[in-house]
């Protein structure tokens, strides 16, 4: 696991220094969030239950940007190259990858939730505490996914193409749960009535960390 708190650290450093990814990302959440609140009345009932998919809506090509931007420095750098050719179990690199950037996403989440509540009466402050691992499962979920098509995007030379185009369908099952438990979590319900969509999220979660770690070696040699 050693080559896992390497790539870590890594991506994490990198990230520190060129703010490249988590600029990116935070400015089209804000760009975003403006826009909605310019366009539509925040204290209307119908803005109030769309918010949580215009939320995740956000937070999802907010993501294939910060990815787009991660994966590409890689690749104008030849550095994925080098590190797929180091001496290491390539599920570690993509559970490092993965893990950094669910940090990142998490923290454009911290900057712009704030703003999303106050621009569009999100009720962020009287929601269920289940709030915290719902948004900490979509973020592992997001990543992970997007982490082995960006990783199968780096072999094609349609690969900017490819990340959102496969990436949406991958990600929808898990973008409804999400949605539909970050709607229930906002109101405050118990949990006992969305546990479908929290397990559903969970599984999700679960299923695509051990995937990518398992066929990482793979998808990185085609």
């Amino acid at each position: 696991m050693s080559a896992f708190w390497t790539v870590l650290g890594k991506e994490l450093r990198l990230e520190w220094r060129t703010r490249e990814s988590v600029a990116v990302m935070v400015i089209f959440s804000l760009a975003v969030i403006l826009l909605f609140a310019f366009a539509f009345n925040a204290g209307s009932t119908s803005i109030k239950l769309f918010a949580p998919g215009l939320l995740w809506m956000t937070y999802f090509f907010s993501a294939v940007l910060g990815l787009l931007r991660s994966f590409g420095r890689e690749r104008e750098m030849d550095a994925y190259d080098l590190l797929i050719s180091s001496p290491v179990d390539r599920g570690d690199i993509f559970l490092g990858k993965a893990l950094a950037f669910a940090l990142l996403l998490a923290l454009t989440q911290v900057v712009s939730l704030p703003l999303f509540s106050l621009f569009l009466d999100f009720p962020l402050a009287t929601a269920s505490p289940m709030i915290i691992p719902i948004f900490l499962l979509a973020d592992v979920a997001i990543a992970a996914v997007g982490t082995v098509v960006a990783g199968i995007g780096l072999r094609s030379p349609h690969g900017d193409t490819l990340l959102p185009v496969l990436l949406f369908p991958l990600l929808t099952p898990m973008l409804i749960a999400t949605t539909r438990s970050t709607s229930a979590a906002l109101a405050d319900r118990p949990a006992s009535e969305y546990d479908v969509w929290l397990m559903l999220l969970l599984t999700y979660s679960v299923v695509f960390l051990l995937l990518g770690t398992f066929i990482f070696d793979y998808i990185s040699e085609q």
